[in-house]
């Protein structure tokens, strides 16, 4: 767990809080009828799933004073406590390449599989072209009934990451974002792997990327970004990123290449906290 001390006490209203536990057993509900429907049509499908779903989380960013919504996404565990997002969920509340210091973390919240709804902390970012953010989770969650603190630490298996993808790969996105109704689990294949801005093969791609990127037909909304891109095997290949609305079917996803060198970037800026985490 992190170790920050928290010495702001972070609540909400009885009635928010409940409003948004209320939101997160929806999204948990309708994410569990889209597992039986697959379950119908492809039990290999359903299987893969399964495996990271307890890994998969939504991040819900908040204006702690008004507690309206900024901005919501999903994310992921890549450690027991460590969790990465897409950094543009966070980026009206954190710059981008930044590792920040325990006083200077916003904070946030996110909803666990277990459905608890727990505070975690903005920790590193990377640029808008990786769009990546690292999250640690606290120690406390928002109680259902009064909105407080409580303290409840609490340990969440991370997901494998593969670095094998291929064209013409089946995948699928995963994602549950409070207060969404869009679909949470999406199947397509890969269409194209995008090295950089030079390389890519399709001309009208190459100018939105200067990452390796993952170019799908598996639809990518406000309910999957951030979460993972999962193949067959239940192996995260990528990160969920954005539709393009100029062309349909054209979603990308952030390679798990560039994920891998991000957390070994984190890794080297902030080795001890890094090692206490995983």
């Amino acid at each position: 767990m992190s170790d920050l001390d928290i010495e702001e006490k972070f609540q909400l209203k009885p009635s928010k809080s409940k409003a948004i536990y209320r939101q997160m057993q929806e999204a948990r509900t309708a994410l569990r009828q889209q597992l039986n429907e697959l379950k119908t049509q492809s039990r290999k499908i359903s299987a893969s799933v399964e495996k990271v779903l307890e890994s998969v989380v939504s991040v819900y960013v908040i204006n702690w004073d008004t507690e309206e919504k900024i901005a919501i996404g999903s994310g992921f565990f890549v450690g027991p406590d460590v969790i990465v997002t897409n950094y543009h969920i966070v980026a009206d509340i954190a710059e981008e390449d930044t590792l920040y210091e325990e006083d200077e973390s916003a904070m946030i919240l996110v909803q666990t599989p277990n459905e608890q709804l727990r505070i975690a902390e903005v920790v590193f970012t990377g640029n808008s072209d990786e769009d990546l953010a690292i999250l640690f989770i606290t120690d406390f969650i928002l109680d259902r009934d009064t909105g407080e603190e409580v303290e409840i630490p609490q340990e969440y298996p991370p997901v494998t990451l593969s670095f094998e993808a291929q064209e013409g790969e089946q995948v699928i996105t995963i994602g549950y974002p409070l207060g969404e109704t869009a679909s949470t689990v999406n199947q397509g294949t890969i269409s194209n792997i995008l090295v950089s801005q030079k390389s890519g093969g399709d001309e009208d791609m190459e100018v939105i990327t200067e990452v390796k990127v993952l170019q799908i037909d598996a639809a990518i909304n406000r309910a999957n970004s951030g979460g993972p891109l999962i193949n067959l095997a239940g192996q995260v290949v990528g990160i969920n990123a954005w539709g393009w609305d100029e062309k349909k079917d054209v979603n990308l996803a952030i390679s798990s290449d560039i994920l891998a060198d991000f957390l070994d970037r984190f890794e080297e800026l902030y080795e001890d906290d890094w090692e206490d985490n995983l």
